[in-house]
Parts: C-alpha cells; structure tokens; sequence
C-alpha cells in the first residue's frame, strides 16, 4: 500500500511542470474574458493574440532606457512602445521585429524604423545588424513564450546594454525570470484591463554585463 501511494505522489509530481503550465494558460484567458465582462473592450486585434500596451506603460518602458543608441523592439505589434521610445529616448536607430502581416502592414508605414517582419526567435544579431545598446518589448504570453523571448532578446544586446520588458505573472516567470532580473515590479492589477485581459504582469529588467 504504501509502495502503491509513494508512486501515485511520484506521479502527481511528474505532472507538476504541466499543470502549472495549464493553470498560467487558464489565467491569461481568463483574464481576457474578465476584462470584456468587466467592460473592456473585446478588441478586434485579438483575433491575432494581440494585447496592446497601454501608453502609459509604453511610455514609462521607454523613460527607463538611456537616450540615444541603438534599440529594438521585438514583437512590435502596431506599434505603440516604438512611439513612446520615438518620443523620449531619441534613439539613433529604432528596429523592429513583429511576424504578424496585421501589424506588419501597419508598422511598413513608419518611416522612422526599420522593419523585419520574421519571427523573433529565428533572427539572430547579423539578421537584425548587430547588437543593440537597449531592447524594450512586450512579448508574447502564451505557453511561456514570453521566457524564450526575453532570454533571445537578451542575447541581442551589447555589452553595457540594458533590456527593458514585461512578462506574465506566472509560476515559471516567477521562477526562472525573477531571480535573473536586475530588477522586477508586478504592476497592478487591472493595468490591460482596456487593452482586452486582465491577466497579472510584471515588468523587469536586465543588464548586459561589460566584460
């Protein structure tokens, strides 16, 4: 009996790393779906799983990065952060990943970035022209993408360089993200109510060691 019950724990164990992965999805849509009862919008641009950052946010990542230099954002969307990084960082050059041909269609309109409609996973520092001095990025949630994303952005970075991003509040964020950032704040509750979820999020950031 007690074999029967360590091994039935060992399997409940097991499935941990899925279940928390279940319960993060569960959260992020649920989120979605409290927002539009609670009034927000049902915003037509998530036919694309597409969550715009709210300007207010956009506008404290880019205050966060030094003015100047050279700066991506990677998952651009329809290109709110790129506007607040035009607005107060002044970079000498502004790059811009985003693979959806939605957004795609309308960040081509920009004069004042470059633009590479590809998946940011697969572009590497010569695809994008080399390193930057700043990342800022919203990338995407689900199924913990947003790990792979900034870990990948944090290798796009020049020595010195500094990466400004969000992420879900999630278990695996909480657990590989949060001790690596330099810095981590869990903004509040509520903050994409109006951009269509009320998923919990968390704001980090991180910097490229100069040697």
């Amino acid at each position: 009996m007690r074999e029967h019950t360590r091994r039935g724990l060992d399997r409940l164990r097991s499935m941990k790393p899925a279940l928390d992965e279940a319960a993060a999805e569960m959260a992020i849509e649920r989120g979605r779906f409290d927002a539009i009862r609670d009034g927000g919008p049902t915003v037509a641009v998530s036919a694309f799983n597409l969550f715009q950052t709210p300007e207010s946010i956009a506008w404290k990542l880019a205050g966060m990065i030094p003015t100047g230099g050279r700066v991506l954002e990677p998952s651009a969307g329809l290109g709110r952060i790129l506007d607040a990084i035009e607005r107060r960082a002044n970079p000498t050059e502004l790059v811009a990943v985003e693979i959806a041909p939605q957004c795609a269609s309308v960040l081509y309109a920009r004069e004042t970035c470059r633009l590479i409609q590809e998946d940011f996973l697969a572009c590497d520092s010569e695809r994008l022209g080399g390193l930057f001095d700043a990342v800022v990025m919203n990338p995407p949630f689900k199924m913990g993408t947003d790990i792979k994303h900034i870990e990948h952005a944090f290798e796009m970075l020049k020595p010195g360089g500094l990466l400004v991003a969000l992420c879900f509040d999630g278990v695996k964020q909480n657990a590989k993200l949060k001790p690596w950032a330099d810095s981590w704040e869990v903004l509040p509750a509520g903050s994409f109510k109006a951009e269509g979820t009320m998923a919990g999020v968390c704001l980090l950031t991180k910097s490229k060691p100069t040697t």
